[in-house]
């Protein structure tokens, strides 16, 4: 009765048949035993975390050094997240939008406030200045005609459909 396993049955009876006395209840306890499959899906499961984690981390230190080039009429657009020399962006960020942009000469660095946007944020239907530079589904819109030479006041990026998109103020140190 001492030994585990399948032939518990079998000691059981030899030792009834030899005339010793079986002792009740445990006199030790089992080991634990898991099941083989089980080990391995419990396995499986933490390197698929730590993959997780990896491929996460991999993909934000590649996104933070990413510069996208804005489409549309005039001079270059570009954006990201990280911006070498600009202290303003260094801990902002952003899960769908760019951290800063540059747009007619100056960079403009994303804020915590947002600008509202009407009918969804579609093209043309915003009320704001619609500039004609895009990404993919990001529109560029001033609030404000800026004047004559003059650079714009702020920014707005907008990701239809949404009613509300991104502000963007000029940060004089980014260069």
């Amino acid at each position: 009765m001492e030994h585990s396993g399948r032939d518990r049955y079998s000691s059981l009876v030899r030792a009834l048949q030899a005339g010793r006395e079986v002792p009740v209840g445990r006199t030790r306890s089992m080991p634990l035993e898991w099941h083989p499959i089980f080990r391995r899906l419990v396995v499986l499961a933490v390197v698929l975390a730590i993959a997780a984690v990896v491929v996460i981390n991999v993909h934000e230190r590649w996104r933070e050094g990413l510069v996208d080039s804005w489409t549309g009429p005039g001079p270059l657009v570009q954006s990201g997240q990280r911006l070498s020399g600009c202290a303003a962006t260094d801990g902002l960020t952003h899960a769908t939008m760019p951290v800063w942009v540059r747009y007619g000469g100056s960079v403009y660095v994303l804020t915590d406030a947002r600008w509202a946007l009407s009918n969804e944020g579609r093209l043309n239907e915003t009320s704001l200045v619609e500039t004609g530079y895009s990404l993919g589904e990001k529109r560029i819109l001033l609030i404000d005609e800026p004047a004559a030479g003059a650079a714009p006041e702020s920014l707005v990026v907008a990701r239809p459909p949404a009613y509300g998109g991104g502000l963007y103020l000029p940060h004089p140190e980014c260069v």
